[in-house]
């Protein structure tokens, strides 16, 4: 079987990419490199027939000049501005993007986050099956009869209108962007390199430091990636937000100082917090986590690393991504395809 040679670039870890090559189709011959060389980049390309880029990367016109086998580039993801469409379109090479499941399901989790906690859905649940007796009379339900919030909840507020910010800007970012445009939000981001102007005015959002989001939010989202031993959203940060502000977090584990979040919603200067990714996992039963997660009056939203749903975890979802390369291999069209 002739083997297409393919060049796969991705900034993720070696998991992920055992995962990409186990799901590749057996017509490829895949290399896939983390942060090579500019030398051994143009070196790769030279006798590449497919180049896959994962989620970022800057793909120029001098990456593609090297590329003269090139028959199509795929990115993986929606960040796409980094690409070179003009340059492909000289070159003849079509470019598709092509949307990540786990990445889309991991906004929308955080979106529940949100609104669970803004809601206060679990102290809801809790005292709404307690079944107490409340000391008002109880009425069959109609027009003129009712009892609204007979459990004199509150502390309930609204995401419209607020301002969010978004640490470790990337796809899962992006995605909560989306979702979040219809809610009329404020929305701060911060990465490690800015996007361009127009790529912010687009998507309506602003950059701003790690304080300033922390000064400035209702809701702080936290995607970053782990960066060391030392957790950047610790007692410092904490101290930084605004009164009354929700921390949410679905990005990478031992990135938050797990204690000092739970002192901080204790005396009352977070109002609440959800995690879906911890400092150890699983949970155990001596967690801190897990005993404060039992007071049913502490706004915290605890779920199992279950944000993308399973679709990211070992090669399952993957295989979809090779299917662009298989359309280009039968003379087939391509899906989402950018540079028409």
């Amino acid at each position: 079987m002739t083997k297409h040679k393919t060049l796969f670039l991705t900034q993720r870890g070696q998991r992920h990419h055992r995962w990409a090559l186990e799901a590749a189709p057996a017509e490829l011959e895949i290399a896939i490199r983390r942060n090579p060389s500019h030398d051994e980049l143009l070196a790769l390309l030279a006798d590449a027939e497919f180049l896959i880029t994962e989620r970022t990367g800057v793909v120029d016109a001098e990456m593609i000049r090297a590329a003269p086998k090139l028959r199509l580039i795929q990115r993986l993801g929606r960040q796409t501005w980094d690409i070179d469409l003009e340059a492909a379109r000289r070159a003849g090479v079509p470019v598709c993007y092509w949307p990540q499941k786990g990445c889309v399901m991991v906004a929308e989790h955080m979106l529940l986050q949100i609104l669970g906690l803004l809601k206060r859905v679990r102290e809801a649940m809790v005292i709404t099956a307690e079944g107490a007796d409340w000391g008002i009379p109880t009425v069959r339900g109609d027009e003129d009869h009712f009892s609204y919030n007979w459990s004199r909840r509150g502390g309930i507020g609204k995401l419209t209108g607020a301002t969010v910010g978004i640490l470790g800007f990337g796809e899962i970012g992006l995605e909560l962007v989306g979702q979040l445009r219809g809610f009329h939000c404020t929305l701060l981001y911060h990465k490690r390199s800015r996007l361009p102007g127009p790529v912010e005015a687009q998507l309506g959002i602003t950059y701003a430091t790690p304080a300033e989001i922390a000064r400035q939010s209702d809701v702080v989202c936290s995607l970053l990636p782990y960066s060391g031993p030392k957790e950047p959203i610790d007692a410092g940060f904490f101290a930084q937000m605004k009164p009354g502000s929700l921390l949410v977090h679905c990005g990478s584990g031992a990135v938050i100082d797990e204690a000092a979040l739970l002192a901080s919603l204790r005396s009352g200067h977070l109002a609440g917090a959800a995690l879906d990714t911890y400092t150890y996992e699983p949970l155990r039963e001596g967690d801190p986590l897990v005993a404060a997660a039992r007071e049913p009056l502490l706004n915290l939203f605890l779920t199992p690393h279950i944000a993308a749903g399973g679709v990211t975890t070992g090669v399952r979802g993957r295989s979809e991504e090779y299917d662009n390369i298989l359309a280009v291999l039968a003379g087939e069209s391509l899906h989402y395809r950018l540079d028409e």
